[in-house]
């Protein structure tokens, strides 16, 4: 049996408690068409599509959500991993934290930490330079003089370039983990004024959840 709506909830609700001894619950749902259909079963397919379930004795409505895709199920996931995440950080600042400005101490002592193990880099940068001129220019002076340049002094040159490269990565190892630190404690700041986690952004989350080139569409 199926009825299309043309009356309201109640006073179908009033029609069903007469025939309350054939059914308790009737179904409201949307069909193909777009319109509104009470019926006491469900189309097949239907379900899929989402729907209502009234109770007859009660009044009390149901709903049932329609089922999602599969790129709306990633989307879904994704979307519940990153509250759940925002959760447990939310839950570490406040057991960190019990005052804007114990963020703000924390904030000073990483970045303090951070700058003094970047200038002490930079004085090791300025050293091994120095150290670099001079056994190039004992290599200048040999090869003006006509002597081969020894071969322990090529390899205290290459050493040198070696150790300079390295230190221009950590150098830039220090200032990105400058960069995340004022980064980290900016959002945990905000994290603390706030209390609470905001919705990720759908369009972001979709973008993520995409299949790329060589993954099946």
């Amino acid at each position: 049996m199926k009825i299309f709506i043309t009356m309201s909830l109640a006073a179908l609700l009033s029609c069903g408690s007469l025939a309350a001894t054939a059914a308790t619950f009737m179904y409201q749902y949307i069909d193909s068409q777009g319109s509104r259909v009470f019926s006491y079963t469900l189309p097949p397919g239907q379900a899929k599509h989402g729907y209502e379930k009234v109770n007859l004795s009660t009044g009390k409505v149901e709903t049932v959500a329609p089922q999602l895709s599969a790129e709306e199920m990633v989307v879904k996931q994704r979307q519940d991993q990153a509250m759940a995440a925002c959760q447990v950080e939310l839950q570490r600042i406040y057991t960190l934290y019990g005052s804007e400005r114990d963020i703000h101490h924390a904030r000073t002592a990483a970045l303090d930490a951070l700058s003094k193990h970047s200038a002490q880099i930079e004085a090791n940068q300025q050293q091994a330079e120095v150290e670099l001129e001079r056994l190039q220019s004992q290599a200048a002076d040999a090869e003006r003089a006509g002597r081969p340049v020894a071969a322990d002094l090529v390899t205290a040159i290459e050493r040198r370039h070696v150790q300079l490269v390295s230190l221009e990565r950590q150098l830039a190892l220090r200032h990105q983990e400058q960069d995340l630190a004022e980064q980290r404690y900016r959002r945990e700041l905000d994290r603390f004024r706030d209390g609470r986690c905001p919705e990720p952004e759908l369009e972001v989350l979709t973008q993520v959840a995409a299949p790329g080139p060589d993954e099946p569409g």
